[in-house]
Formats: C-alpha cells, structure tokens, sequence
C-alpha cells in the first residue's frame, strides 16, 4: 500500500513538471515589433486599414484593431481621415501576412529655425 502510494505522488510530481513544458512547445514566438514613418494617404474605416508612404520608400498599408494606441491631437484613427499628408510613425508587426499597427503616433512639423 505504501508503494502504491509513493508511485501515484512519484506520478503526480511528474505531470506537473511536464505540464509546462508540452504547452510551452507549440506555442510560437512573439512577433517582431517594426517602425515605419511616412505621411498618411489614405484612411479606410471600413476596411480598418490605412496607407502611409515612406519619405523615400514604398506605400505600406497598416490594418488596425480595438488596441490599436493612437498618440497625438487625434484621439481616435477615424480623427486622421481628414489628415492626408499628416507624418506618422507607425509602430507595427507581421501577423498571417498582414501589417497590423500596434500604436499610430501623430508626428508634430518642427518649426523652421530662425
């Protein structure tokens, strides 16, 4: 009786060390964080997507959701459709070979200098 016992903790201790280690095998790793700056050309709210072109680069389009961070005068993405040619940075990652912007910062002109 008492080997039995000792077998079933022996068994128990086993799972619980295992456990972590299964799911911690499938599980793949965090996306890359990416920043891109251009000037914004198109604002799609139905598609939740917009377009920005890079200072000496391609057009990139971002996709947004619910958690996407909008920084600056504009509270809101839907804020930005009247702001085409306005700087961004957007900060974002490659999900299932979409673009999805993580934070939208509204980039302020710098005064010229005197």
């Amino acid at each position: 009786m008492r080997s039995l016992f000792t077998l079933l903790a022996f068994g128990v201790v086993v799972l619980l060390v295992a456990q972590p280690l299964v799911y911690g095998q499938g599980q793949a790793p965090a996306p890359e964080q990416k920043v891109f700056e251009g000037q914004l050309t198109k604002v799609d709210a139905t598609a939740k997507a917009i377009s920005v072109k890079g200072a000496n680069g391609p057009e990139m389009v971002f996709m947004w959701d619910d958690h996407t961070q909008v920084i600056g005068p504009e509270k809101d993405i839907q804020g930005l459709a009247g702001k085409t040619g306005a700087p961004l940075k957007v900060s974002y990652r490659q999900e299932k070979g979409v673009n999805l912007a993580t934070r939208i910062e509204i980039v302020e002109a710098k005064a010229p200098a005197r």
